[in-house]
Parts: C-alpha cells; structure tokens; sequence
C-alpha cells in the first residue's frame, strides 16, 4: 500500500484511534478502581472523630514543605532525564527550556486523567521537529525501563534487610525482574537482533535498541536521585509523627512506595499512598494506629497534589503557546513514524 493509500484510509485510522484510545483509558480505569479499593481498605474501621483528631495532631506545614521540596527536586531530575533522552534520539538541538515547559506543564493533566500527558510530547516534537508520535513514545519508554531497573533494585534492597516486606512485594519485583532482563537481552545481545527483527526494529522499540548501557546508567542514577528524594521526605515526615523507621525500614518502606507508584494504583496521588502506609506503619511494623496512619497519608496526597498543581500552573501557559505557536523545524532525523 503507498503512502497515497495510507492517506486516504478513514478504515486504518479509526482502528488506530480506537486502539489508542483503548489504551490510555483501560489503565484509567483500572486506576480508579484500585484508587476506590485501597482508600476503602485503608479506611475501614477508622472513626471519623479519631481521623480528624490525627490530622489536627499532624504538622501540615511541614507535610506541605516536604511535598514542595520532593515535587521540585523530581522535577528537575525528570526534566534532566528527558532532556537527555530527546537529545540524543529525537532532536539533538531541543531546549532545555522547552522540555522544561513540557515536563512540568504537564503535570496538572496529571493531575486529572494521566493517559493526556503522554500527548504532550509527541504533539510538540510531531510540530517543531517533525518526529513521528510513536517514534516519540518509544523514547519515554527508555525512562520506563530505567523506573522499572529501580524498583526490583529498591526491592531486593529492601528483601536483603530481612523481614518487613509485604508478602506480595519480593514476588511482584521478581516477575519485573525476569521480565527486563529478557527484554533488555533481545534489545542489546547482538545474537538476538534475529528474534523477531521487524518487531524490534519498529520505531517505538528502535529507540531502546539503540540506547546504550552507559545511557541506561546514567538515566538509573538520575532515577536513584529521586529514590534519595523520596527517602529524605518520608523519614522528615515519620519523624514528624513520632514514628522512627530507621535504616532498614525506611529502606523496605520506599521500596513498596515505589513498587506501589509503577503500578496503576492512584489517582492524583490518592490510593496508593494510604495503602503502603496502612500496611507497613500499623498493620505490619505497628507504628502507628490506623488513624495517624491515614491521617499521614491522606496529608501528603493532599499536599503532594497541591504542589504539583502549582508548579504546573507556572508552565501551562507557556505549554499551550508553545505547543500552539512554534514553527516547524528540519528534525536530524524527520521518518520516525
């Protein structure tokens, strides 16, 4: 079929469309659900009158400042590891401030229906640099795989300290585990360049076939940054409650934290969080009572919500003019459909 015909089939393109629909809305969907069964769980049974009087007991401005600190420290370590991506596989001459404007400005879509976001991108390079949306898409998936590297590394951390973890947590990390390995050995082995080559060679996965490991590396410290991050503002916020996890359990706790946050399990923030907490702080290390439990959890949703809603809104203007307004520009390399 010629490009001609590809142009005037409404057939191939409704399918298409359906099919990306599909995929952004299923995850919404079961996100949501899982959203409304972990709040349930994490709820259940407490008193409304000893949640409010947690809450109260709870310092929100140092919930606030914690969540403010976290949200600018990921997001500059996101925009880092962004810029690297674009530049080395979609446009070697992209701005640092426009991926700036993109990551950030997203955020607040975020907020509301994640699968927009992945919209953003594509749009912007589909425009100024005359990259095709999936050869785009395929570049994000080089941080997706890096994410995934941190997680079964955070949780095998976490199992070596010995006890502590969820029954489910060790499991789950191993299925991830078994899973990159084998898809990063048909990446990156030159012996499995014959397995499947159309596949492989497709313009979502070229992108991760070309990454080197020294790319990967420097990307899964990037990550780790931000596990640093998330491991400074739990043990200020524990602290804060009275709540010492110490070395190990700090360890195991953001283990599950980051396993919980691969996983569609929240929305806005919600959900997740008051499951890992509930779980580790009363049911399992018996830290806190349900209610201080929730109460914490439910704080930092709140606040973590609120400070990516405002650094967000510094960049949504910026994002609709840039996506609106910028000319397009010769790409280095223009077929990436």
């Amino acid at each position: 079929m010629t490009a001609a015909d590809r142009s005037v089939n409404p057939d191939r393109r409704g399918r298409r469309g359906r099919r990306l629909s599909a995929a952004g809305t299923t995850p919404a969907v079961t996100a949501t659900a899982a959203t409304a069964a972990l709040c349930w769980w994490a709820l259940r049974g407490v008193d409304r009158a000893a949640l409010a009087h947690a809450a109260r007991g709870t310092d929100v401005t140092v919930v606030a400042l914690v969540a403010l600190g976290y949200t600018a420290a990921f997001s500059l370590l996101d925009v880092a590891r962004f810029t690297l991506v674009y530049r080395r596989h979609l446009a070697p001459h992209v701005p640092v401030r426009d991926v700036t404007v993109i990551v950030c400005g997203k955020q607040l879509l975020g907020v509301f229906f994640p699968p927009l976001t992945k919209l953003i991108a594509p749009l912007y390079f589909r425009r100024r640099w005359q990259v095709g949306a999936i050869r785009t898409l395929g570049a994000t998936e080089v941080l997706t795989v890096a994410d995934g590297i941190v997680v079964v590394t955070c949780v095998g951390a976490g199992a070596a300290f010995g006890g502590g973890l969820p029954g489910g947590a060790v499991p789950v990390g191993s299925a991830i585990a078994t899973v990159l390995a084998a898809f990063l050995l048909w990446m990156w082995l030159p012996a499995a360049r014959r397995v499947l080559p159309r596949v492989r060679g497709s313009a979502f996965l070229s992108v991760i076939a070309r990454t080197r490991p020294a790319e990967m590396a420097v990307q899964l410290l990037l990550r780790f940054g931000g596990v640093v991050a998330m491991c400074a503002a739990w043990q200020v916020l524990t602290l804060a409650v009275g709540a010492d996890l110490g070395r190990e359990r700090l360890a195991q706790f953001c283990a599950v934290f980051l396993l919980a946050t691969q996983l569609p399990l929240s929305v806005g923030g919600y959900g997740g969080p008051q499951g890992v907490c509930v779980l580790l702080l009363t049911d399992t290390w018996h830290l806190l009572s349900r209610a201080d439990a929730v109460a914490l959890s439910l704080l930092w949703s709140s606040m973590y919500l609120l400070s990516r809603a405002l650094l967000s809104s510094l960049f949504v203007i910026p994002m609709v003019r840039l996506l609106k307004g910028v000319p397009p520009l010769c790409a280095a390399e223009p077929n990436g459909n």
